[in-house]
């Protein structure tokens, strides 16, 4: 699917996870923004709740909890005192318990406490803390003046320096070209080049996009080739409620179609909901079913929830398709803030659901469904110039015609300058599909310019 619908909302979902002959090619791997000190991050006992002081005092069990490391606690316990009314804590451990919460991936609440201290004796710690936070939380548009504010008490500020280099190359505008190909056993190739270009107003709040793609599919034993050209638009207005993303992408090969749907934002958390008119043959990486000019109208939800002990990632996506099908799917995540191996280390678990109302050779349609159970990791390393990363899993059969599986990752991304980076992707996989062997891979290769 295009890049500029993937980042519309439930699209990317679809080409990669719920849609794809190879599905899982994956959009290109940005940085997870680790937050820091990632050595903070380490395994609590989530039963162990400190004993009421006699006196009725939390500020010395607070201070205690922060000493020993156990952040989740102390951001627990802290929330629930202050939201009762029965604690209100000097500025220095207010921040303290502002980084356990953020520490702990509780950005939204962690940005409630650092508000209340930039004006006070922890402004500038806080200041930087809060900036760090919009910009984790996908707001760069919030953190530049904060970082910038930093800047003119103290020109030397080295890590508001830093902190404001990442956000400028968020909402800088940014001319994108990459380059996508991958095959699978099924002897299916697909080439795709996409060329990007996304700006912002004034505010930082409105993002306007534009690309051109051109999608190349091609099934060797049917000896069918489809060409597809499409232009893409895309606006989000991050100052309105809901956030919302609109987008519409209009092709004009193989036939002239018009496809969009809309994506808002329900409330402060990480939760999305997508509806969509979108190309079926693009999304599902398939030549039969574009060449069919199959269409699918699309409704997705999508959300990702910070607790104590670790992040819990969920989607479910409908797909009513044009030949008369139904697809729904799912996807449950969870990764522990436990890093037996490093910070850089995170592992995770994983369930992923797939069933149709009907199996056709079009796309891949599971007759019986398809359920596994997977283990992973992915491991990060970054720096301001550079990131590296590698990932993989392991998956087993909950029902339908899942089996064993596997998939693997690796790619950088290298700034070439303080315009310019570059990034490869890697990726390959091996599952069980139409009860046999079934392994497909990827590379991407992708050019950035900032303006």
């Amino acid at each position: 699917m295009a890049v500029l619908c993937a980042s519309g909302g439930g699209a990317a979902h679809a080409a990669n996870l719920a849609a794809g002959q190879m599905a899982g090619v994956g959009e290109f791997p940005q940085p997870s923004l680790v937050l820091k000190p990632a050595t903070q991050l380490q395994t609590e006992d989530p039963g162990s709740v400190p004993t009421p002081p006699a006196d009725g005092n939390w500020a010395q069990t607070l201070e205690q909890l922060y000493l020993q490391g156990r952040h989740a606690t102390l951001g627990t316990q802290a929330l629930d005192l202050l939201r009762g009314g029965q604690f209100k804590p000097d500025d220095t451990l207010r921040l303290k318990i502002a980084n356990s919460l953020a520490w702990t991936l509780r950005l939204n609440e962690a940005a409630e406490q650092y508000e209340q201290l930039i004006s006070g004796p922890e402004a500038k710690p806080a200041q930087l803390a809060l900036a760090n936070t919009y910009r984790w939380l996908g707001r760069p548009d919030l953190a530049v003046p904060l970082y910038e504010n930093l800047l003119e008490q103290d020109l030397n500020h080295a890590d508001a320096r830093d902190g404001l280099d990442y956000a400028d190359r968020e909402v800088r505008p940014r001319t994108t070209v990459q380059w996508r190909g991958s095959n699978d056993s099924w002897d299916m190739q697909v080439n795709t080049l996409t060329s990007t270009h996304r700006w912002r107003d004034k505010s930082m709040r409105q993002i306007f996009e534009v690309e051109t793609e051109a999608n190349r599919d091609r099934l060797t034993p049917a000896q069918l080739q489809v060409n597809q050209h499409q232009l893409g638009l895309r606006y989000e207005n991050l100052g309105l409620p809901l956030q919302p993303r609109v987008f519409l992408s209009l092709q004009n090969r193989p036939e002239r179609q018009a496809f969009g749907g809309v994506r808002v934002r329900l409330g402060q958390s990480f939760t999305y909901l997508t509806a969509e008119h979108m190309n079926w043959g693009v999304a599902s990486l398939s030549a039969r079913a574009l060449n069919a000019g199959l269409t699918a109208k699309h409704v997705g939800l999508e959300s990702r929830v910070g607790f104590p002990v670790g992040e819990l990632s969920a989607q479910a996506h409908a797909y009513r398709i044009s030949d008369g099908n139904t697809l729904l799917t799912s996807s449950l995540r969870f990764a522990p803030l436990w890093r037996p191996l490093g910070p850089a280390f995170k592992p995770y678990v994983a369930v992923d659901t797939r069933d149709v109302k009907f199996n056709t050779p079009n796309y891949w349609s599971p007759e019986t469904g398809s359920g596994s159970a997977s283990l992973g990791a992915t491991a990060e390393w970054a720096e301001k110039d550079w990131f590296f990363y590698v990932a993989a899993q392991a998956g087993q059969r909950l029902y339908g015609e899942a089996g064993s599986s596997w998939s693997a990752s690796i790619g950088a991304q290298r700034w070439l300058s303080r315009d310019m980076s570059v990034g490869v992707h890697l990726w390959g996989m091996s599952s069980i599909r139409d009860q046999a062997r079934y392994r497909a891979h990827s590379g991407t290769v992708k050019l950035e310019k900032l303006w």
